[in-house]
Order: structure tokens, then C-alpha cells, then sequence
């Protein structure tokens, strides 16, 4: 979160506040909240700013529950050399009766504005605050970073044992790990698929597509996002099999795009294509993509 005309902010009274964008993660909405306080105790109104996770679900969805394992609170430094300012949270209950926990001292105006210690940048009259952030569910841990300037990633993939998987039948499938962008889970989906109209079945292709994995039935949600699929070559120097940019809208009813025939297992499997790995009997896929536009909501 950038907060902006930070000498601005700075001026204004107690309880004034700034808000990131809304960041989803695990089907809830989250925000960074950035507040004037006054210091505690302090006898000359001392101004601190005070930094907050803060989950906005609706009164009516009062059954919403959250574990933060942990929150990683920081203040980006604005100069090369210079450390973050970074406060930790522990083992934190969200629910309706406490949607936000943070810190409401975190640190003093005088310091946070003070050029000299690298937080805030004078030129363009900013700061930069994040909060990382570990969620604890049934399976693992989940990291996220609650950072709206964070729109773009890249998903790789090692489908390994690759020759047994193209002895598969068709819709046989491998799915990559997830990762989170915009609070959203994204995986790479690779499927066995036969060519569009081809009536012969021995010709198998590798589909891949973007899987925007998420579960929550109750939510209203979509994304734009663009996205250029690739299989990564095997010998250095040589470029990647790459096909072009697609610009598509992810929903609940349309959650996977990408390319149903992206290449054939025959030319895949090439040895002198270089996308495969015969020693060891392996293809790395990736999908470089940007996220433009991510909402969800609580269906009514």
C-alpha cells in the first residue's frame, strides 16, 4: 500500500485513516489500514501512525472465521542499504466481534517522515507499507502478501516421469502447486487431450492452462487476467516454446483458460526440440501472467 501525499496525511488530525485495496484471501476481503494515533501516555500529542490488518466481511456473514498464523507488518524502505521496518503478530483470531488486529504506535510521525531514515520519500511524497501474511488451515500454511502493487507472477511446473504420463488416457491431468496473486490461489493445469475434431485418438496433445483454484461455493468472484503460456527449454541458450498472450475474464462458471492442443506429445517428446529431459524423463512448464482486476463478494 503507497499512501500517498504522505506529508499531506501527515497534517491531518487523530483518526484520519487510509485504506489499501481489497486483497482476497481464503474468500475473505482484507486491507491494509493505516491511521493517525496519538502516542500513549504522551502529554504533547505526539502523532504515531498506526498499521492494522483489517478483514472487511459483511455483518450478515457472521459466521466468518480466520486463523492468522502469523502477520509480518513493514514499512518499505525507500533506500537501498536501509532495513525495513518490520513488526510480527502471532497466532490471531479474525472473526465479526474482531475484524482487525495491528499496531496503533507502530511508529512516530517525526521518525516516519524524517528522510534520513529511509521510509519516506521526499521526491514523490510517499510511503510504502505491506504486511505479509500466513494463514493456517486444515492442509498447511498459506503465505500471501497483502500488497496491491502486486499483480504479476510466474507459475513453473516439473511434470516429471513424463513418458509414463503420455502412455496415459486421455483427460489424465497434472496440476502444479499454488501460488497467490492478488489473494487469489493459481495453478497450471496439464491435461492429455486429443486434437479438436480428430477422429484419431493415438495423436494425444498436452492441453495447459491458468486454474484459478478457488473453492468458496458462496462467493461471487472474477478476474481479468492476461496471461503467455511456455515450456521451458532444456539446454541453455535456446528459447523457450512459447505461445501468444491471451486476455480472458476467470469466474466461478469459466475458472481454467489456456490452449487445449498447445503441442503434441510427438513433438514434445523430441529429443532434438530440447523441451524434453530424457535423462531425467522430464518437462518444465510456466505461465507468466498479470492479474488486471480482482473482486469477490458474498453472494446475497
Amino acid at each position: 500500500m503507497e499512501i500517498e501525499k504522505a506529508s499531506e496525511f501527515a497534517g491531518e488530525m487523530a483518526g484520519s485513516s487510509r485504506y489499501s485495496e481489497t486483497l482476497y484471501i481464503n474468500g475473505l476481503p482484507w486491507k491494509i489500514w493505516a491511521q493517525i494515533k496519538t502516542k500513549s501516555g504522551s502529554t504533547n500529542n505526539e502523532k504515531c501512525l498506526g498499521i492494522y490488518l483489517l478483514c472487511t466481511a459483511l455483518e450478515k456473514d457472521s459466521q466468518w472465521r480466520c486463523c492468522v498464523h502469523s502477520a509480518t507488518f513493514r514499512i518499505i524502505s525507500q533506500k537501498n542499504g536501509v532495513d525495513n521496518s518490520i513488526k510480527t503478530f502471532c497466532h490471531l483470531v479474525f472473526d465479526n466481534k474482531s475484524k482487525n488486529w495491528g499496531f496503533s504506535n507502530f511508529i512516530l510521525f517525526a521518525e516516519l517522515m524524517d528522510p534520513s531514515n529511509g521510509f519516506y520519500s521526499r521526491e514523490e511524497d510517499k510511503v510504502t507499507l505491506a504486511i505479509d501474511v500466513t494463514v493456517k488451515n486444515e492442509k498447511k500454511m498459506d503465505k500471501f502478501i497483502l500488497d496491491q502493487n502486486k499483480s504479476n507472477g510466474t507459475i513453473s511446473m516439473e511434470i516429471e516421469k513424463v513418458s509414463e504420463f503420455a502412455r496415459e488416457i486421455i483427460g489424465s491431468e497434472r496440476k502444479s502447486e499454488i501460488v497467490h496473486i492478488k489473494g487469489f490461489p493459481w495453478k497450471i493445469w496439464a491435461k492429455i487431450k486429443t486434437k479438436n475434431g480428430s477422429t484419431d485418438n493415438d495423436e494425444k496433445w498436452l492441453g495447459i492452462y491458468l486454474l484459478c483454484d478457488v473453492e468458496e461455493e458462496e462467493k461471487s468472484w472474477n478476474c481479468k487476467c492476461s496471461a503467455t503460456i511456455r515450456i521451458v527449454s532444456q539446454k541453455s541458450g535456446l528459447g523457450d516454446y512459447e505461445k501468444g498472450e491471451f486476455n480472458n475474464t476467470f469466474n466461478c462458471e469459466a475458472n481454467g483458460w489456456g490452449l487445449s492442443n498447445f503441442i503434441t506429445f510427438a513433438e514434445l517428446m523430441d529429443p532434438t526440440k530440447d523441451f524434453y529431459d530424457k535423462s531425467e524423463d522430464k518437462v518444465t512448464l510456466a505461465i507468466d501472467f498479470n492479474v488486471k482486476e480482482a473482486n469477490m463478494e458474498v453472494k446475497s
